[in-house]
C-alpha cells in the first residue's frame, strides 16, 4: 500500500432521510489521526463513526451504532483503495427512519467510499514503519 490522500476530503450524501458527512484527510502517525478525528467530529451529530489505518496500525469506532456497522465498512472502504496513512470520519445525522444493520453497514461504507473516490491520490514515499 503506497497510495494516500493528496489533502482533504468531504462528502456528503443523504440516505433515506439520515444525514451522512463523511471527511477523511492523509496522516502521518495515531497522534495527527486523533487529532483529525477531534477537530472534525459534529457533537450535535447523532453519530461520528471513523476508521483510520497507518501502516500495520488501525482503529475504527462505530459511535453508539450497532456494533460492526459503522467503523469497519469504513475500514474495509480505505482497505479496498489500497490506502495508507488515512483517517476518514462519517457523521450521522439521524432523519427518522431505522436503516438496519444491512442498511447502515451499506450507508457507512458507500459514503466512506465515495469520498475516498472523489480525492486525489498521491504516492507516499517509503518510510520504514
Amino acid at each position: 500500500m503506497n497510495l494516500t490522500l493528496a489533502d482533504k476530503v468531504v462528502y456528503e450524501e443523504e440516505i433515506q432521510k439520515s444525514r451522512f458527512i463523511a471527511k477523511a484527510a492523509p496522516v502521518a502517525s495515531e497522534e495527527e489521526a486523533l487529532a483529525f478525528l477531534a477537530e472534525n467530529r459534529e457533537p450535535e451529530a447523532t453519530h461520528n463513526g471513523y476508521a483510520y489505518k497507518i501502516g500495520l496500525l488501525y482503529r475504527f469506532s462505530d459511535d453508539g451504532e450497532p456494533s460492526g456497522t459503522a467503523g469497519k465498512p469504513i475500514l474495509h472502504a480505505i482497505e479496498a483503495q489500497g490506502l495508507d496513512r488515512v483517517a476518514v470520519l462519517v457523521v450521522r445525522y439521524f432523519g427518522g427512519i431505522k436503516l438496519g444493520a444491512g442498511g447502515l453497514v451499506q450507508a457507512y461504507s458507500d459514503t466512506a467510499a465515495a469520498t475516498l473516490d472523489a480525492a486525489r491520490l498521491v504516492r507516499r514515499s517509503r518510510v520504514r514503519e
